[in-house]
């Protein structure tokens, strides 16, 4: 895959009904992946949950939201189709959406 440069893409990536269990024991594959990606391909990533976090549970995941760097959404589809949440049936391919996006606001965290 090319260095990403120009356009920013919201990629949201629902999981499949009831597939917690399968997307915790495939997590540490997936987060591995992401770390051969080139260092400006990811702008932010992460879990959106069915109620906020409960102290002393395991959060209650059921899809992925991330803002992603690259040069057209073909780029884009092709990295996530080789995602292990992909390959091992975590995400609902059918349902995801890939959208271009402009961002008005930036914090740090």
């Amino acid at each position: 895959m090319a260095t990403s440069t120009g356009h920013e893409w919201l990629v949201m990536c629902p999981d499949y009904p009831d597939s917690l269990q399968k997307r915790l024991s495939v997590r540490q594959e997936h987060l591995q992946g992401l770390q051969k990606d080139p260092e400006d391909f990811w702008l932010f990533g992460g879990a959106f949950l069915e109620e906020p976090i409960k102290e002393g549970e395991t959060p209650k995941m059921k899809g992925s939201a991330m803002l992603i760097r690259a040069n057209t959404k073909e780029e884009v589809i092709e990295r996530l189709k080789n995602d292990v949440y992909v390959k091992g049936g975590v995400w609902d391919w059918d349902k995801v959406q890939v959208l271009p996006f402009k961002c008005a606001l930036r914090k740090a965290l």
